[in-house]
C-alpha cells in the first residue's frame, strides 16, 4: 500500500472511531410543580417561625387569553398550624405571601417571575391562597402555548407536590396537542400521565410525599379554538422552542464553524499538495473507494449481529465519491458534475441508514433519523467539489472561486451543526468539544477527498 493510500485509511479509520463517541449528560433533579403547594408551603411556613403538616393539596390554575394565569391554591394544615393562622391574619397573609412570590416551584423554577398576591384565608383548616402570574402562556400561529411544565430545554423534570394539579385554558377553547405524547422517559410510571378534559388537563400527585410523583420530560399545553389543525399546532409548539435551537446553534455551532474555517485553510494546503504530488486522481479514487467499501461491509455485518454503526454514513459517502472517479474519472473536472456526485452519495447515505434502521426499528422511529444523517454528512459530500473549486482558482488565478469554495463548505458544516444540536433541550457545555471536534473529524474526514477532487484538474 502507498503513503497515501495508508494516511487516508488510518484518517477514515480514527474519524470514525472518534465519531462513534457520544456526550454523556447527567440529568439536573426535578423541581416541584406548585412553589405554594404540599412540602414547598411547608418550607415557607417554617422560614417563618411555622409549624405546617399539609395532609392535601390542590392547585387550580385558569390560563387567561391574554396568557395570564390565575392560581388558586389550597393547603389542608393540622389542627395546631390552622388554630395559630386563625388567630393571626398577619402570619397568615406572610406565609401565604411568600409561598405565592418565592416558593420553589412553577412559576419561577428558571427565572424570576413577577407574581402578584392576592388574597389568603383560612376555612375548617384549610388555607387557600390565590395570586396571579402574567406570563402563563404566548400566542404562536393563533394558538396559545402554556410552558409551565416546559423547562426551557433544561429538562430536569417535575415533581407533583400536590394532590391535584389542573391546568384550564380560556373559556371556549379546548387542548390541541397531546400533552401525554410527549412524556415517555423510562423512569416515568403511568400515574403520572394526565387527564385531558376538553380545556382542562389534570395531574394527581401527593402532597404528603416530598418526592411524589414525577416525570422528566418537557410538555407543552396548547389551547386553541375546535377543530384548529395540526400543522397549525405543530408551528404553535416549533415556534415556542426555537429559541432554545438559536441559543444551541450560537452557543455550539458556531464556535466549530470558525475551528472549521481554520481546518479548511489545512485542506486548501493539502489540495494544493496533491495537485503537485506523484498520486494520480485515479490511484487515490481507488484507495478512497476501498476504504469506503471495506467500511460499508462492517456497518452491514454490525446491523446484522448488533446494531448499526455509526460510521455506516463516512463509509457509504467514500466508496460513492471514491467509485465515481474510478468509474468515470471526469467526474470531477466539471464543478456541475462533482456537486451531481455530492448529492447522490447523500442520497445514498440516506437510504442506507433507512435499510440499516428498518433492521430493529419502524419506519416512524427511522424517518428522523435518517433526514438527520443526510444533513450531518453534507460536508463530506462536498470536499470533492471544495477541492476541485479551490484547485481551478489557483489553475485561473481566481480569488472569488476560492471565497465562494469556502463559504459553501461553512455552509455545509452549518447545516450539520444545525441538525447535531438538540432544537428542544439545552446540552451542558461538554458539547462544544463534540461539536468543535465534529468540525475537525470532518476537516481530517474531508481532506482525502478535496485532494481528490483537486488532484482530477491536473488529469
Amino acid at each position: 500500500m502507498s503513503r497515501g493510500a495508508l494516511l487516508i485509511a488510518l484518517l477514515f479509520i480514527s474519524s470514525a472511531l472518534l465519531a462513534g463517541v457520544g456526550p454523556t449528560v447527567a440529568s439536573p433533579q426535578p423541581d416541584p410543580v406548585c412553589g405554594a403547594c404540599g412540602s414547598s408551603f411547608e418550607d415557607v411556613a417554617e422560614e417563618h417561625g411555622l409549624e405546617a403538616n399539609v395532609t392535601h393539596s390542590t392547585a387550580a390554575i385558569q390560563v387567561h387569553p391574554n396568557g395570564s394565569a390565575t392560581w388558586v391554591v389550597t393547603n389542608r394544615v393540622n389542627e395546631s398550624a390552622a388554630t395559630r393562622l386563625t388567630q393571626d391574619p398577619a402570619l397568615l397573609n406572610r406565609v401565604a405571601r411568600s409561598a405565592a412570590t418565592d416558593g420553589w416551584g412553577v412559576p419561577h423554577v428558571y427565572e424570576e417571575g413577577d407574581v402578584t398576591f392576592q388574597s389568603a384565608s383560612i376555612d375548617n383548616q384549610t388555607v387557600r391562597i390565590q395570586f396571579q402570574d402574567p406570563d402563563a402562556g404566548t400566542r404562536h400561529a393563533g394558538v396559545l402555548v402554556v410552558d409551565y411544565l416546559h423547562s426551557e430545554g433544561v429538562r430536569g423534570g417535575w415533581i407533583f407536590n400536590a394532590d391535584r394539579f389542573s391546568i384550564a385554558g380560556p373559556s371556549g377553547s379546548v387542548v390541541v396537542n397531546d400533552p401525554r405524547a410527549t412524556i415517555e422517559d423510562e423512569y416515568t410510571s403511568s400515574d403520572v400521565l394526565p387527564e385531558v378534559s376538553n380545556g382542562e388537563v389534570t395531574w394527581e400527585g401527593a402532597s404528603t410525599n416530598e418526592y411524589g410523583s414525577a416525570f422528566y420530560d418537557d410538555v407543552y399545553i396548547a389551547y386553541g379554538e375546535p377543530g384548529t389543525g395540526s400543522v397549525r399546532v405543530d408551528a404553535a409548539l416549533s415556534i415556542a422552542t426555537a429559541p432554545i435551537w438559536l441559543d444551541n446553534v450560537k452557543i455550539f455551532v458556531l464556535p466549530a464553524l470558525v475551528v472549521y474555517g481554520l481546518m479548511l485553510g489545512g485542506v486548501t494546503a493539502g489540495v494544493r499538495w496533491g495537485a503537485y504530488s506523484s498520486s494520480s486522481a485515479r490511484s487515490i479514487a481507488k484507495t478512497i473507494a476501498g476504504v469506503g467499501l471495506v467500511g460499508v461491509l462492517a456497518a452491514t455485518a454490525s446491523a446484522i449481529v448488533n446494531e448499526p454503526s455509526s460510521f455506516a454514513g463516512l463509509a457509504v459517502i467514500f466508496l460513492v465519491i471514491g467509485g465515481a472517479a474510478v468509474v468515470s474519472p471526469r467526474s470531477f473536472r466539471s464543478l456541475r458534475v462533482a456537486l451531481a456526485v455530492a448529492v447522490v452519495s447523500v442520497l445514498a447515505v440516506g437510504v442506507t441508514l433507512l435499510g440499516l434502521g428498518l433492521v430493529s426499528r419502524p419506519l416512524g422511529d427511522v424517518a428522523p433519523t435518517v433526514l438527520r444523517g443526510m444533513v450531518f454528512h453534507l460536508p463530506l459530500s462536498v470536499a470533492p467539489v471544495f477541492g476541485l473549486a479551490v484547485a481551478r482558482a489557483e489553475t485561473n488565478d481566481n480569488p472569488r472561486l476560492t471565497v465562494l469554495a469556502f463559504v459553501g463548505a461553512l455552509v455545509s458544516l452549518a447545516l450539520a451543526g444545525m441538525v447535531f444540536v438538540p432544537f428542544d433541550s439545552r446540552p451542558w457545555g461538554l458539547a462544544l468539544i463534540f461539536t468543535v471536534g465534529g468540525a475537525i473529524l470532518a476537516g481530517l474526514l474531508g481532506l482525502p477527498l478535496a485532494i481528490l477532487g483537486g488532484a482530477s484538474v491536473g488529469e
